[in-house]
This record gives C-alpha cells, structure tokens and sequence, in this order.
C-alpha cells in the first residue's frame, strides 16, 4: 500500500501591495474613504493601466482611515475645501463684476500685487484657517475638559482650583475654540473683514 502523501499546507496568500507613503497621506488629507470609493469606481477604474496599478484599492484607504485618527485628517480635508471653493467663487464673482461693469468702457488696468498679498487668497487662507483652528481647539478642549473631570485628576484640581473649574466648564470648548477667530487677522482690514468678524461674532454668541 503507497505511504499517504504528506499533508501540504495551502500556499499563502499574497501580501496586497504597498502603497507609497506619499500617494498615502495625500489620499488620507484629501478625501475620504467613502469619496475615494466614488472617485475609484468612476474614474481611477476608466485610467491607464499605470494608474490603476498604482492607485491602493477602496477597502486598503478605508482601512487607513479606520487605523490612524482621521478627525485631524477630516479638519484638514474640510478646511482646504473651504479654501478651494472661497478662492474660485471669488475669481468667478471678480470676472462677472468685470463683465457686468465694463460693458461699453475700456478695460482698466489693474496694478500687480504679488501673489501672496492678493485679497482673494487671504480671505480664503483665513476662512479655511478659521474653519481648522475651530475644529482643532474644540476636540482639544473637549478632551481635555473629559479628562479633568476623571479622578486621576484629582490633584490637579486641588492644586489649580480656578483654572481646573474654567477648563471644566460646559463652555469651556466653545469659548476656546472662539480664539480662532484671530486667524481673521489675515485678511487686510477693510468693511469686509468687519462684517465677517461680526457675523462670527453672532453665530458664536
């Protein structure tokens, strides 16, 4: 009787492919993973076959963003979206102003202004740096505020009553997080910046 052929373990499955750390990070602090997943079945799925070799599969970004702390990611994914969209609406709405108020005059020459001192993108820069400070210092402030009120804290409060009953406050988060308000500080001082500063200045009372 032949000897009974040696039990063979299955082979292993193959590792999925690395993704570059690069292509990583900007994926994670762009998009998320459920728009990734549009983005991948609508687009990345019609591209080259370069681009799809390269491009990391739906449920790999999904497991990133469950892995890593995606609130800091998302502060950063909604603040550059406030700065994309602020920066093209106020170049769409200067060349309609352009056109509205130029019929039948000779286009005026504007004078140059480097890049970085262009009203436009500092009320944009300051918008979206509004928008990720306000986020920021909330989670901080919140976390904090749970913390303290633990009783591994105990000395803490006992050494620092006053500042312990301040950061534990109910509107201690939103009173911190109201400091980013000063980001506003970007935007040169003109009627504009005033009407911002008192619209914020509702919403937040």
């Amino acid at each position: 009787m032949a000897a009974a052929e040696p039990y063979r373990s299955p082979p292993p499955s193959p590792s999925p492919p690395r993704v570059d750390p690069i292509l990583r990070n900007v994926l994670r602090y762009t998009v998320s993973a459920r728009e990734y997943k549009t983005l991948h079945d609508y687009l990345i799925t019609r591209s080259p076959p370069a681009v799809r070799k390269r491009a990391p599969p739906p449920a790999r970004v999904d497991a990133i963003a469950r892995v890593s702390d995606d609130h800091n990611a998302a502060a950063i994914r909604a603040s550059l979206r406030v700065f994309i969209v602020s920066q093209t609406g106020l170049q769409i709405w200067d060349q309609l102003i352009a056109r509205i108020f130029g019929r039948g005059n000779p286009p005026k020459k504007k004078p140059k202004t480097s890049v970085f001192r262009s009203p436009n993108l500092r009320l944009s820069l300051s918008l979206s740096l509004i928008l990720l400070l306000h986020r920021l210092l909330f989670r901080f402030l919140t976390r904090l505020r749970s913390n303290l009120a633990t009783k591994e804290a105990d000395p803490f409060r006992r050494r620092n009553p006053r500042i312990a009953r301040a950061l534990t406050s109910r509107l201690a988060p939103a009173a911190g997080a109201s400091l980013a308000g000063f980001a506003l500080g970007v935007y040169p001082a003109d009627q504009l910046r005033l009407t911002i500063a008192i619209y914020f200045a509702t919403r937040a009372a």
